[in-house]
């Protein structure tokens, strides 16, 4: 990963931002995640690292880091929050931070192209601290500048929603 980080075409990352990005994958490959490499992207940023769970028949993406000129972002996807509650809660405030924070909202009636059967797909409903939240899916559980030294502490949370199975 980082031979290809070297490259020209990532100059506008930053060296900070490129050692998150090698411990990030040194530590999700480690824990047996596995990604695509680096791949051309256009909503978020110019490229796009995606990582999943090998063990699962479907493959499904579990966390991405986007490479734009304006800064590299960790986007994590979590289904069934509220039954990592206690995790969530204990965790260090960076961990916290975008599961608490009042960052994407959700407006499901103002969504566009969202909404099936009269509900928004994309509307992750849960509780922590005793208070209700409604984010966007589709917005939330994004990372902004992110220490190698914390890559870990992302990836223990990726591994209690979605713990590697060990096969026989």
């Amino acid at each position: 990963m980082e031979k290809i980080l070297s490259d020209e075409i990532y100059s506008s990352i930053s060296r900070k931002e490129k050692d998150f990005i090698i411990a990030f994958d040194k530590v999700m490959i480690t824990n047996g995640y596995a990604n695509n490499g680096i791949q051309p992207y256009v909503v978020f940023g110019k490229y796009k690292i995606e990582y999943y769970n090998p063990t699962v028949k479907t493959k499904k993406y579990i966390a991405r880091i986007y490479l734009r000129d304006e800064g590299v972002v960790l986007r994590l996807y979590f289904s069934n929050i509220d039954k990592h509650r206690d995790y969530i809660e204990n965790a260090v405030d960076f961990i916290k931070k975008p599961f608490i924070d009042d960052s994407h909202k959700c407006n499901s009636p103002n969504c566009k192209g969202m909404i099936a059967n009269g509900k928004c797909r994309y509307t992750k409903k849960y509780i922590l601290f005793d208070t209700h939240y409604v984010k966007c899916a589709e917005q939330s559980f994004m990372f902004y500048a992110m220490e190698a030294a914390n890559a870990s502490s992302y990836v223990e949370l990726l591994t209690a929603f979605y713990p590697i199975k060990k096969r026989n």
